[in-house]
């Protein structure tokens, strides 16, 4: 009986891991649409401080890298 509930207990936790993986998969493309919004709209609006944006997208989009690459390595 015990190795029946180990058995199920891993097969949901691997399941759990690759949703987790996918769903951050999705984030990075989410992060990948934010920065080419944040292109649109500082080409559309000029207000003076535009590269720090576009920087800020791009930190925020690598992040999203480092944290799916990290969490392949860890899960």
């Amino acid at each position: 009986m015990s190795n029946i509930i180990t058995n199920f207990s891993s097969s949901i936790l691997i399941v759990i891991k690759v949703a987790v993986l996918i769903f951050m998969g999705l984030y990075i493309v989410f992060a990948g649409a934010v920065v080419k919004q944040v292109k649109v709209m500082t080409h559309a609006l000029e207000v003076g401080f535009e590269k720090p944006i576009i920087y800020i997208s791009y930190v925020h989009f690598l992040f999203s890298l480092l944290v799916f690459a990290l969490a392949i390595l860890i899960l």
